[in-house]
């Protein structure tokens, strides 16, 4: 559509093959005989992040000296083999920030056979990539969630068993302060594994989702209400940063409070003295969602950003998986809950972090019918 908007009003004749190209949404690279650039569309800088200006005329394998297996593919398609080759890997920017792409090379010919140079086709495969993983989460949180319900039935007899003994060892000894201590540390570690015996059970429970119309920003001011205590005594400051015009979703506000309140609770926890916390809310414009038998389905995002140290590159995969956590006395569950409850939504969770600058919690939620 955004080719013939721009297109419709000029004669074919009138179009150039660079401005076609210029419209496409994969990158296209052409490289010449000696492998310099020729030619560099649109969204190859957008996946790059480098200008059609820096990139005329330089060296392919200087342009992308960060992707050398996006330099090891071009090779193939250069005398004397002259193939076709695909693969996927990452671009990386001069910022750091890395883009999955999958990478199609192809020898550009005369009609006699004689190498002119190399095509690249650059296909963002972002989000294809997340909802692989989002599918092999999924997986792992149905096995885990079967496993942690029968682990916790057969943990919770025995449980039962110490807390009431020791609470009958309590009574019989309250001459004794300090075995009577000893006593009490026994039933509060109990009460402690139990919680984490409930935690476990969330994990494999069917949800009781209640789904209503619901502001979001209600849930997040109370969120924010809640949680006010946690900054006292730090200077951490609180951004909001409301579009006021966004319409209700569809959600358990019980649910999507407590989401809310991990996601909150973790940003102050990260921020130790000083930092600010944002909370943005915006209505998802680049895509839709078509339900079978129903309309599109509309989205909201909803980014919890701090100021803290960040979470490291080789976390980042684990960081929805049960059990994993990077806190210390953390249970590595409450995450993962949050992974579940939003997928229940019908949404999505992501997250995205620089070590020492910060990390980005991102929601989406469907727009209430």
């Amino acid at each position: 559509m955004k080719v013939l908007n721009s297109l419709k009003k000029r004669s074919p004749s009138q179009i150039s093959w660079e401005q076609i190209i210029n419209h496409l949404e994969d990158g296209v690279v052409n490289l010449d005989q000696d492998g310099k650039i020729a030619f560099f569309n649109e969204a190859a800088e957008v996946l790059s992040e480098i200008s059609s200006a820096q990139a005329l005329r330089q060296p392919l394998n200087q342009i992308f000296k960060r992707e050398p297996w996006l330099i090891d593919l071009v090779k193939k398609t250069c005398p004397p083999r002259q193939e076709s080759a695909r693969g996927e890997g990452d671009l990386i920017t001069r910022w750091g920030r890395k883009t999955p792409v999958s990478v199609t090379a192809s020898p550009l010919q005369d009609r006699h056979g004689h190498f002119l140079g190399t095509i690249l086709l650059l296909r963002d495969i972002k989000h294809q990539k997340e909802l692989e993983e989002d599918l092999k989460r999924a997986d792992r949180l149905v096995m885990m969630g079967t496993l942690s319900a029968g682990l916790a039935h057969e943990i919770r007899n025995p449980l039962g068993g110490i807390k009431g003994a020791a609470q009958l060892l309590r009574r019989s000894i309250d001459e004794h302060p300090s075995l009577r201590e000893y006593t009490d540390i026994m039933i509060r570690e109990v009460d402690r594994v139990n919680q984490l015996i409930e935690q476990l059970l969330d994990l494999s429970r069917p949800p009781r989702l209640t789904l209503a119309p619901v502001n979001i920003h209600e849930i997040l001011e109370d969120v924010l209400l809640l949680e006010g205590q946690a900054v006292a005594g730090k200077e951490i400051s609180v951004r909001k940063k409301f579009d006021p015009s966004l319409p209700p979703i569809r959600g358990d506000r019980a649910q999507l409070t407590q989401v809310f309140l991990n996601l909150t609770k973790n940003a102050f926890q990260a921020m130790e003295r000083t930092g600010t916390l944002t909370i943005t809310t915006r209505l998802e414009t680049d895509y839709h969602v078509r339900d079978q038998g129903s309309g599109r389905s509309r989205f909201i995002w909803v980014d919890v950003a701090d100021e803290g140290a960040g979470i490291a590159e080789e976390d980042l995969p684990h960081i929805f998986s049960p059990y994993f956590t990077t806190k210390n006395g953390g249970t590595g569950l409450g995450l993962a809950i949050c992974y579940r409850i939003i997928k229940e939504h019908g949404g999505l969770i992501r997250v995205e972090s620089i070590p020492g600058k910060g990390t980005n919690f991102k929601v989406s939620l469907v727009v209430a019918d």
